[in-house]
């Protein structure tokens, strides 16, 4: 999702982009043998109406991009609700989700900050709030409101169902670079994990929204970046667990998955969104293969003398 003051988008699934889903459609049917791996459930279904089937306490790990509220077009209404109406909406299909948790499950939900405050408040009376983590979408500086400070970030808030939550910092460490960790060399540093792993993310995440010419973007208008979503799962879900996402849309979460080997299940109401997901993930499970460098070929001069 994207804030209101964020550089201008296309609508989704108009123009271009319904030629972009065409295509993708396409090229998933014309290519059975790029199967989506066991354990990954694409599901083109609403979440609200299906919750029932799946069964509580089976997730490890929350991850939820739902519509912020701001009007958005997905192809569909799903982001025409706002103020109580959406608020409502909102605590209705956390309540389907929350029981899905196992006890050392977590949630992580991105909003927006007109919302952030009332649904984290919903959330702290049914579970530990862990940390509120700030998405800075590096929006370059241009122009924007004048009647108050430009909004270039999202809201995430990191959930536990209690204290024995599971997490895991050292997938996730950020490498120190070399000046640095040479400045922090000291005798009392020497055989430090932290050093040689590198540090905790902080609460505020760096990371560039996916503009129209980034190579991982494809035909959905607030798709997340797969750094963002990977780290989520690296720390907080195991091996060989289970990710819901709720608003699958274009597949970020499930390919997340398919790269670390966690088990998945995700809703989308839009089929077209299902199509570049069920896409996204064959190809992360099944990336083709590096193509050979060529050599430059060494041309004989005919007149140069044996």
């Amino acid at each position: 999702m994207r804030d209101e003051f964020e550089e201008p988008q296309p609508p989704a699934l108009k123009g271009d982009a319904e030629a972009g889903v065409a295509e993708a459609l396409q090229r998933a049917e014309a290519a059975p043998l790029l199967a989506v791996p066991a354990g990954i459930q694409l599901l083109n279904r609403d979440f609200l109406t299906d919750a029932a089937n799946l069964p509580d306490g089976s997730i490890d790990l929350i991850v939820a991009d739902p519509p912020y509220g701001l009007g958005k077009d997905y192809g569909n209404d799903s982001d025409m609700r706002s103020g109580e109406d959406f608020l409502a909406w909102t605590r209705a299909w956390l309540d389907l989700a929350i029981p899905k948790l196992k006890p050392s499950g977590s949630l992580y939900i991105f909003c927006t900050w007109q919302y952030a405050p009332e649904i984290f408040v919903f959330l702290k009376s049914r579970l530990m709030m862990i940390n509120e983590i700030i998405w800075d979408r590096r929006v370059p500086s241009m122009g924007g409101t004048t009647r108050r400070f430009t909004s270039v970030h999202d809201n995430i808030g990191y959930f536990a169902v209690s204290k024995d939550y599971y997490f895991d910092l050292d997938p996730v460490r950020i490498p120190y670079d070399a000046v640095t960790k040479k400045a922090r060399s000291r005798k009392l540093f020497e055989g430090s994990k932290w050093l040689e792993l590198g540090y905790n993310p902080k609460d505020v995440w760096s990371v560039s929204r996916l503009h129209r010419q980034h190579a991982e973007r494809v035909d959905h208008p607030t798709q997340k970046p797969l750094e963002i979503v990977e780290r989520m799962v690296l720390a907080s879900c195991p091996p060989g667990g289970r990710v819901l996402d709720p608003f699958m849309g274009s597949g970020t979460t499930a390919v997340a998955c398919a790269r670390q080997k966690r088990e998945f299940v995700g809703y989308e109401i839009n089929e077209s969104y299902c199509a570049i997901a069920r896409e996204r993930v064959s190809l992360a499970a099944n990336p083709p293969p590096p193509v050979p460098r060529r050599s430059k070929a060494i041309i004989a001069d005919p007149t140069a003398q044996a």
